[in-house]
């Protein structure tokens, strides 16, 4: 995905269309706790209190698009015991991602999600990409 440009990366409050999105999915408790677990979100009552992201306003190095260079977002899939013997039995792929997610994956959304809280990328962009 790309990266929002360093020369004239800008803080922005948390709101808007993409953070209505993001609060209204049925997996935001899930991502929340994931987010904690990771050390992208600070745990307590309201994790996402006091929450900035960034955005890049445009300048001369960027082209004035706001981003500057790619950033990778990745999956982690770990295969334990049990998502194993899912797989021997030949289960679908949603009860095993289901699984997965359960044990501690690390999504590309979530993944995505803790770039753009840390400032690398705009909420925006994790959308388009890993959605």
């Amino acid at each position: 995905m790309r990266r929002i440009c360093p020369n004239c990366r800008e803080s922005v409050p948390a709101e808007g269309a993409a953070w209505d999105a993001l609060r209204s999915r049925p997996d935001f408790e899930e991502l929340i706790r994931a987010l904690q677990k990771q050390g992208a979100l600070a745990k307590g009552a309201n994790p996402l209190a006091g929450s900035r992201l960034f955005k890049g306003k445009g300048c001369i190095q960027c082209g004035s698009t706001g981003f500057r260079g790619r950033l990778g977002i990745f999956e982690l899939f770990e295969i334990d015991d049990e998502i194993r013997h899912m797989m021997t039995r030949r289960e679908d792929a949603m009860t095993i991602r289901a699984a997965a997610v359960a044990s501690g994956m690390k999504t590309l959304f979530q993944d995505g999600l803790a770039k753009a809280l840390l400032g690398q990328t705009t909420l925006e962009e994790v959308f388009r990409v890993a959605l």
